[in-house]
């Protein structure tokens, strides 16, 4: 009998020897296919950092070549020189006048200024 209940334990820790080397090769498949997932989604998350950097690149050299266009747009000269080809003058002094309004809005008289042949203080 002995040598049949060794038998039998031999067997059992024979099986359970299985389970435990098939276990554990299955924890390890499932470990190894997270990991690849994992890296799979670092993958996909890197390149899509590349292409934000590379559009925030893109976007900054477009937004220097638009504010380079905006202070030429803005530059006087090229404002007189354009408004002499379309025809305009400049002002002469006795055109130009200051008027100085009323701060609040109780007063409610409108001030105009005095050009030759125009209207004065209208009330």
């Amino acid at each position: 009998m002995n040598t049949n209940t060794r038998r039998k334990e031999d067997a059992a820790r024979g099986r359970r020897a299985r389970v435990a080397k098939l276990v554990l090769a299955g924890v390890l498949f499932v470990g190894m296919f997270v990991q690849i997932g994992m890296l799979a989604g670092i993958s996909a998350q890197s390149k899509e950092l590349d292409a934000v950097g590379k559009e925030i690149v893109e976007l900054s050299a477009h937004r220097d070549n638009l504010q380079l266009s905006l202070s030429m747009l803005k530059n006087p000269e090229r404002i007189g020189q354009l408004a002499q080809q379309m025809g305009m003058e400049r002002p002469t002094q006795d055109a130009i006048r200051v008027v100085s309004l009323a701060l609040t809005t109780d007063d409610t008289q409108t001030q105009t200024a005095e050009l030759p042949g125009g209207e004065g203080a209208v009330q």
